[in-house]
């Protein structure tokens, strides 16, 4: 006979159970599988608990790195920005050199080929190529940008340089006076209208009554009016040691004080003061010495 005995202080009595008893069998088969059925519920709720924890970890750990991805991104993306912005700039600076550098070759009348501004040069190489950082591709920018702006200076002093040479050319007398042709050269030869010997100071060119007359470079009219034997006459003082003479107009078109341009119209040809006829007479002095004006005519016409 198998019997069972609870013995416990709740118990007025020890409670015995024969398990050779149907009813006590079954009884105690419940009891059994009840409490495995509530250590089964319990350990799947444990399981259920530790996924959940572990499912809100992995889901904290993906959120973070979706968050990492994200800056790292969005840093990524300023700095494109920036290189874009950079590039930006050194295209506006490339176009300004490119234009003033086009301009200076032509100003300058120098030929082509190394000073060819609107050709893209050439380049090549049979090294490999390897994949470039962002650290590199920034160190390059600046150092293009570095070089951009030292061109910009170098090209602006030459600028500057060909604008002062441009004025300095430009007040030297190269400029014609007339576009006709000389009936009288510079030295010495029979006066006209005194007879003898004299020595000729300037030049004249044919012309008739009202042709134009025009000044021979940049300066500021130093005197125009009256003077005897050169009639009406204009002087214009280039600021370089250089004065010219226009004598024997008919009228003024500038008066004492204007400043001049190189081959604008300082007044109209005529026949006034010691002369024969209409004609333009035109001298250079050069620091208060009359010099032959023929090397200059020379230079105009080169």
């Amino acid at each position: 006979m198998l019997n069972i005995i609870l013995v416990s202080k709740h118990l007025r009595a020890p409670k015995k159970f024969n398990l050779h008893d149907r009813r006590t069998v079954l009884v105690f088969g419940g009891v059994v599988v009840a409490l495995l059925a509530m250590v089964f519920t319990m350990g799947m709720a444990a399981s259920r608990a530790v996924g959940g924890l572990q499912l809100s970890h992995l889901q904290q750990r993906v959120a973070e790195q979706d968050r990492q991805l994200a800056e790292i991104k969005a840093e990524n993306q300023r700095d494109m920005n920036a290189m874009a912005l950079r590039l930006a700039e050194l295209q506006a600076q490339a176009n300004r050199l490119n234009a003033l550098g086009i301009r200076l070759t032509r100003d300058s009348k120098l030929a082509g080929g190394e000073f060819d501004f609107e050709k893209t040069p050439g380049a090549g190489g049979a090294e490999d190529a390897e994949d470039v950082s962002a650290a590199d591709l920034k160190s390059n920018l600046k150092q293009v940008q570095a070089e951009f702006e030292s061109s910009s200076q170098q090209l602006s002093v030459l600028e500057s340089m060909l604008f002062e040479q441009e004025l300095e050319l430009k007040s030297q007398p190269t400029t014609r006076p007339t576009d006709s042709y000389v009936t009288s050269d510079f030295g010495y030869r029979m006066h006209p209208v005194l007879g003898g010997r004299a020595h000729h100071n300037g030049i004249d060119f044919e012309a008739n009554v009202g042709d134009p007359v025009r000044s021979a470079g940049n300066g500021l009219v130093k005197f125009a009016g009256w003077k005897t034997g050169f009639g009406n006459v204009v002087e214009i003082d280039h600021q370089n040691g250089y004065v010219t003479v226009y004598a024997h107009n008919s009228a003024f078109t500038v008066k004492e004080g204007d400043v001049v341009r190189a081959g604008q119209v300082v007044a109209k040809a005529g026949s006034t003061g010691r002369s024969t006829g209409p004609h333009v007479h035109f001298e250079v002095h050069k620091d208060g010495r009359p010099i032959n004006p023929r090397a200059f005519l020379d230079k105009s016409r080169g």
